[in-house]
């Protein structure tokens, strides 16, 4: 080999490890400005905020996902937005008692959203849905709060994935795309964040005009000492409300009619039936005699128990539609409970224990709760008929 053509290959080899070296240099610093733009950058934006929530949501795990949500923020505007129209397709009201409901829910927004928040939080620990408890307990406000949140459709949305993020200043709205489970309706539910740290950075996203044309350039809002993003409120619930909500009644006016006979004919037979029984414990002396205990007995097992039973299997065999199941539930619910109660009843008047009577009377008082709750969901009543006094 030639002296000439050794220094052609030297300078050859000299070269691809220069380019060796500056490739790996190159990798070096794309993986470096990666972990910065990642740790420095990234993690400070909404866009990491919402995955993250998204993670905790699906995980359980429920220190990550209150992190970025302010549930005191969300309640007042989302209560608005639900009680808009409570009372709308209430048939029992006048357009004054209207009225008059309308500006109490006004008076008491502030335990509602106080119980919505009381609710959402233990969802959050313990992914179980609960009543609120305090002055919202049973109907001291006149109101049936497990109907309420059912008309929410809080318990029975799904929440499919992050859409994206348009970044506004020192805000950003979020885009998930979510279903309502009853209906299989998908939406597009968006929201407002905040960096409630308030030392947030906003890079791009702004308008300009070159040569007479405006051009909008993508933005990035971070912090780079730290960020602290939470959804605040959200925006287009209301009409979620009212994408859903229709084919929900729809359904429901739907089941009502198709069970509508088989529950005025039972209604018959239990009025009927009850005529028979205050009959049957008539006394001249106040107590009723063995005899009677034996026949009040033998009445309720084969005629008002037997009539629960096969008003209840009629109404299984009817389809429920998705948005009917609450109520068709509720429905189901009462039926078990009224014979538990009966049940209960027969043993405290044949056994003589007073336990059991009190027993009956507790259960007796769950099914009137649920079947009142029934007769409001029939007739779209949002409230009880009187307005209670404020405590």
């Amino acid at each position: 080999m030639d002296d000439y053509t050794w220094r052609r290959r030297l300078a050859a080899r000299r070269r691809r490890r220069r380019n060796e070296r500056l490739f790996m240099l190159g990798v070096f610093v794309a993986v470096m400005t990666g972990l910065f733009l990642y740790f420095a950058v990234y993690t400070k934006t909404p866009e990491y905020a919402m995955r993250q929530m998204i993670s905790a949501y699906r995980e359980g795990d429920a220190e990550t996902f209150r992190r970025h949500i302010d549930l005191n923020s969300i309640t007042p505007k989302a209560y608005d937005d639900l009680t808009s129209d409570l009372f709308k397709y209430d048939t029992n009201l006048t357009d004054r008692e209207r009225s008059l409901f309308e500006n109490f829910y006004v008076l008491i927004r502030r335990q509602m959203c106080e119980g919505a928040v009381e609710v959402l939080n233990h969802y959050i620990d313990e992914r179980e849905w609960i009543l609120p408890g305090g002055i919202l307990k049973g109907r001291q406000l006149g109101i049936d709060y497990d109907l309420l949140l059912d008309r929410s459709l809080i318990r029975h949305t799904a929440l499919i994935d992050l859409e994206g993020v348009e970044h506004h200043g020192d805000e950003a709205t979020a885009s998930f795309s979510i279903v309502e489970e009853y209906s299989q309706a998908p939406f597009v539910l968006k929201v407002t964040l905040k960096d409630q740290a308030n030392e947030s950075f906003n890079i791009g996203g702004k308008e300009f005009d070159i040569f007479g044309r405006t051009f909008k350039f993508p933005g990035i809002t971070f912090n780079l000492s730290g960020s602290d993003w939470k959804v605040v409120s959200v925006d287009n619930y209301r009409e979620y409300l009212d994408a859903v909500s229709p084919i929900l009644r729809k359904n429901l006016a739907e089941y009502i009619d198709a069970t509508d006979e088989i529950v005025r004919r039972y209604n018959a037979t239990f009025a009927n039936a009850q005529d028979v029984f205050i009959s049957l414990q008539r006394s001249p002396y106040g107590i009723m005699t063995t005899n009677q205990r034996t026949e009040t007995a033998a009445f309720i097992t084969d005629t008002v128990i037997a009539a629960l039973e096969a008003r209840q299997e009629e109404l299984d065999q009817v389809p429920v539609p998705q948005g009917a199941q609450f109520l068709a539930g509720l429905r189901q619910e009462s039926t078990r409970i009224t014979i538990q109660a009966w049940q209960s009843y027969i043993k405290g008047i044949t056994e003589n224990s007073a336990a059991d009577l009190d027993t009956a009377a507790g259960l007796h008082k769950q099914e009137l709760v649920i079947d009142q709750r029934v007769e409001e969901i029939i007739h779209n009543s949002a409230v009880a008929r009187n307005v209670p006094e404020l405590p």
